[in-house]
């Protein structure tokens, strides 16, 4: 794997350890940013059913600005959301990208007063990242864990708003 930001992919091997190997930073974001994206879409399609072909046809930062204007999620949501989006482009458009610490301790902070925290993930993660010098050091349940918390919360607005807790 890439060992300094902005350090090239020089073999298959690097590709495969940067974007899937284990505790792989973009595989981490690149699956919770498609699960956040489901619950928003079952969100707005919830909302209003005519919204469902729409909503299938934004992009991430349009549907989390639709999630936010129609207030199936709230503006610090929103913000996390969108946080974790610019994020995501990053590491799909910048294959070499390794984010700071300090880029995601900001993500944890916005999310630890945006999301509740039912599992400890938020808090437990900030204190990995508080410790770490770079994102290479961090244990692989570290960024996961976020995107379960949201989950939860997005799950929760779902089940609260009459939802089925299959989902589909």
């Amino acid at each position: 794997m890439p060992s300094k930001p902005g350090q090239d992919v020089d073999s298959f091997t690097d590709l495969y350890q940067h974007v899937v190997g284990p505790g792989s930073i973009v595989a981490a974001v690149i699956t919770g940013h498609l699960a956040v994206e489901f619950l928003l879409r079952k969100l707005v399609t919830q909302y209003d059913a005519k919204l469902e072909s729409i909503a299938s046809d934004l992009n991430h930062a349009r549907l989390v600005g639709l999630s936010r204007e129609i207030g199936v999620i709230t503006e610090a949501q929103a913000a996390v959301l969108t946080r974790i989006n610019q994020l995501r482009n990053k590491l799909t458009h910048q294959l070499s990208y390794i984010p700071s610490v300090q880029e995601l301790k900001a993500i944890y902070s916005s999310a630890a007063g945006a999301f509740d925290d039912l599992t400890d993930g938020i808090s437990q993660g900030s204190e990995a990242l508080d410790s770490a010098s770079s994102t290479q050091e961090l244990e692989e349940w570290v960024l996961p864990d976020l995107f379960v918390q949201i989950a939860y919360d997005l799950h929760h607005e779902y089940i609260d708003r009459g939802g089925d807790h299959e989902l589909f």
